[in-house]
């Protein structure tokens, strides 16, 4: 590490620079004491720098420095130029903040402590250390006060310093260490503290022992996780235990509040329940749960207008959330108010179209109404979801019986059957012919019947894998397609089954390798270069999967999917007018394809086009109206075309159907911004933040909002966390010395301006025109 020295006179006002003769002494006293003056980095466990100070070497292999450099640290390093050793810390004096290290082997000769007397007032001192981290420097300055003696020995001084000078030297004309600096005295005019010599030299000779290290506590247990396995295994005695245990560990916590309402509930024990959802709302009056179980409570205690009000709040918490709808439906249901209950069901299958329960309540509704085609329908949607409800597997049977599918009706109240391996073969014909209908669970009724039949039967394994990727159980379905694979390894409709489960489990590289290999067997095989070109693309490898996509073109076999997947490949390899004409070919065959539309919406935003962008998001809008990427989509384009006021609500409403979509809150973050609504800004910015902690635009919004808002401290965080990833990122340093301008704060400004101006020049030279435009006179020093 290379040293720089900075002659700073902390007596000097702006009238002009230092005397020649405070320069000198500053050269030469820097010349004596710097050998003996060392940087201090922590680090974690793992290695990574964690802070950084300085120190004086007052003995063989001793360092003092500040307590507060090293406190908590797990590893302590000392560096002497490039060259760092690890410390150990062996006493101190917490009072006056004073600490000494061991460093073996570190071979440098200690500084002088000044004996006697006290430097007087107006003696003059250099203060040495490494301050921001830029290496060693020397400030100069006056000893501001008589040495103070409450509440322990210290000096004030006019010696500039700055973060990171901590535990640096404070030395007389002489060379001699008279204090080690501490800290800033915020309320004074550049006045700093330094712990008196006598302090390092009975530190020296002796003091306390170090605090006890750290203790990292045990990870905290997954009490949710297990509240949800217990729900789900409807043990609701355990699950009260569980929530019991859950809340006299964590006394506020409103998920096990909710846990032990759920609970109670499920045991009649309904004052109990109301209780404990009641302290949970105390807690949280936002926990969706909570409002819904209480919601229950109500309706059992015959509260039915206060149950529907719980309801409601929760709604407002949560309206995508399809357990109110549920809840909706079975109430009217209980009431006999089918009419009412039916499209309260219906909105719970198209907000969850994944849930057994919502699709069996469906299904049971409409059979109560007399509508067997449409009660069929539901009901066989939740059997092929996997729903194990005896009730409800019996009525299906007894509804396909009734409209003549006797072979379904026979299939669901019927035993498996024994036989051989022809046997298995007319059960895989019948899962294809299932799974060609889009009946999911037949089809592996089906597929599993064949397997079971005939083990060694490999297109029975490969056809159980095809359905349970259907279903979405990705993991069954590649050991599925393994068996498939070693039963028949050169076959090449297995080899790419096996590629499209793992690509789903995102084993890429493993996908890519079937894949290829399916399409080297047989060159013509559509499945393997279908799943080869969306590997690819999901590999991050944009070039190989248009490429790919190109093939299965020319094998005449490209659905609207494929050509919008290609269209992606195309943008992602830099070439969005061949991706446009790509997404015309698809328009033409499906105009109203929602991922049509946001694919376009990207390509013409990328293209410049922000008006056209916004046509199509508009166009998704009206296909699916709670798209949430076509909310935040609408919002950017609205925001690039400068029309922020309108931007602002579609990019609420993205949040609001998503809170967890961290790109909605930066682009509502990056319009409130523009628009020049700073708080607004600052929260959607932090909510995304928490939502995706590295997310650079998001932090790099942050720190200009917070600025414009006139808060320099938190923007020069931001700032400085963009530049541990972002070293060097122009911008960023500008922001860092914009912030302590904001401040007044000119030295740390004009420190700051240095590595912008290594960096980049021009904008260096801009800023301090600016600067100096903006009455900032001590810019005129900072070098062009």
């Amino acid at each position: 590490m290379k040293p720089l020295v900075w002659m700073l006179a902390g007596v000097l006002g702006a009238a002009g620079g230092p005397a020649a003769g405070e320069t000198d002494d500053a050269k030469r006293v820097f010349a004596l004491v710097s050998p003996a003056v060392v940087t201090l980095r922590t680090e974690d466990g793992a290695g990574a720098a964690e802070g950084q100070g300085s120190g004086v070497v007052v003995a063989p292999e001793r360092v003092v420095t500040n307590c507060h450099v090293i406190e908590n640290a797990p590893v302590i390093r000392v560096f002497v130029g490039e060259r760092g050793l690890p410390a150990t810390w062996l006493r101190r004096n917490a009072v006056q903040d004073l600490c000494l290290l061991q460093v073996d082997g570190l071979g440098v000769a200690p500084a002088r402590l000044r004996q006697g007397l006290a430097p007087g007032v107006g003696e003059p001192v250099f203060a040495v250390g490494n301050p921001l981290g830029f290496g060693l420097a020397v400030s100069a300055g006056l000893v501001a006060a008589a040495e103070q003696t409450q509440p322990y020995p210290y000096l004030v001084s006019t010696a500039p310093q700055s973060p990171g000078s901590s535990g640096g030297g404070l030395f007389d004309r002489e060379g001699r260490l008279v204090g080690v600096t501490r800290a800033i005295l915020g309320t004074g005019q550049n006045l700093n503290m330094a712990m008196s010599a006598a302090g390092v030299a009975a530190l020296v000779a002796g003091g306390d022992a170090p605090p006890a290290p750290l203790q990292i506590p045990a990870p905290e247990r997954p009490w949710l996780a297990e509240a949800d396995a217990l729900v789900r295994s409807e043990s609701w005695a355990a699950l009260e235990a569980h929530a019991r245990a859950w809340t006299l560990a964590q006394p506020g916590s409103a998920p096990g509040q909710s846990a032990l309402g759920q609970a109670l509930l499920r045991q009649q024990r309904l004052p109990e329940a109301e209780a404990a959802l009641r302290a949970a709302l105390q807690s949280d009056p936002f926990s969706f749960w909570a409002w819904t179980q209480l919601a229950q409570v109500l309706y059992a205690r015959g509260e039915a207008a206060a149950a529907e009000a719980s309801l409601a709040k929760a709604d407002a918490i949560h309206p995508a959330n399809s357990e109110t709808a549920v809840r909706r439906a079975e109430w009217l249901r209980g009431q006999k108010r089918l009419e009412e209950a039916r499209p309260q069901a219906r909105e719970a299958v198209r907000r969850s179209p994944g849930w057994i329960s919502a699709w069996r309540l469906l299904g049971l509704i409409e059979d109560e109404m007399g509508l067997p085609r449409d009660a069929a329908r539901a009901l066989a949607a939740a059997a092929r979801l996997g729903d194990v409800d005896g009730a409800a597997r019996s009525r299906l049977a007894e509804l396909y019986a009734q409209s003549g599918k006797v072979e379904e009706a026979s299939r669901l109240s019927a035993g498996a059957e024994g036989g051989s391996r022809e046997q298995a073969r007319t059960q895989l014909v019948l899962g294809y012919g299932e799974l060609k209908r889009g009946r999911l669970g037949p089809a592996e009724e089906a597929m599993r019947k064949a397997v079971a039949l005939a083990p060694d039967l490999a297109d029975g394994w490969s056809g159980l894998g095809v359905v349970l990727m259907r279903l979405g159980r990705t993991a069954e379905s590649e050991a599925a397609a393994d068996k498939a694979v070693v039963l028949a390894p050169k076959n090449a409709d297995m080899l790419a089954n096996r590629a499209g489960a793992r690509m789903e489990l995102n084993k890429l590289p493993e996908a890519i390798e079937d894949a290829r290999n399916a399409t080297g067997l047989d060159p013509k095989a559509v499945h393997g270069w279908r799943i080869l070109s969306v590997a690819y693309l999901k590999a991050g490898k944009p070039r190989e999967a248009a490429m790919a996509f190109q093939r299965l073109d020319g094998l005449g076999e490209m659905s609207v999917d494929d050509l919008v997947s290609w269209a992606e490949a195309m943008l992602g390899s830099g070439n969005p007018d061949q991706a446009l004409a790509i997404l015309r070919r698809a328009e033409a065959a499906d105009p109203k394809s929602l991922r049509l539309c946001l694919t376009t919406a990207r390509v013409l935003g990328a293209k410049g086009d922000a008006a056209g962008a916004l046509a199509y998001e508009e166009r998704a809008l009206e296909i699916d109206p709670v798209s949430v990427l076509a909310w935040s989509g609408k919002g950017y384009a609205l925001m690039k075309l400068g029309r922020l006021t309108e931007a602002i609500e579609p990019l609420e409403t993205a949040v609001r159907l998503d809170p967890n979509m961290a790109n909605a809150w930066i682009n509502l973050g990056e319009a409130q911004l523009r628009n020049r609504n700073l708080g607004r800004a600052i929260q959607a910015l932090e909510k995304a933040l928490t939502l995706s902690p590295t997310a650079q635009d998001a932090r790099y919004y942050l720190a200009q909002a917070y600025l414009a808002a006139r808060m320099p401290q938190k923007a020069r965080e931001s700032a400085l966390r963009l530049l541990e990833r972002q070293p060097g990122a122009v911008p960023v340093m500008t922001l860092v010395v914009l912030s302590h301008l904001m401040e007044n704060n000119i030295q740390a400004a004009a420190d700051a301006y240095l590595p912008l101006r290594a960096r980049s020049p021009e904008a260096a030279r801009q800023l301090r025109e600016r600067a100096i435009a903006s009455g900032v006179a001590a810019a005129r020093s900072w070098p062009e």
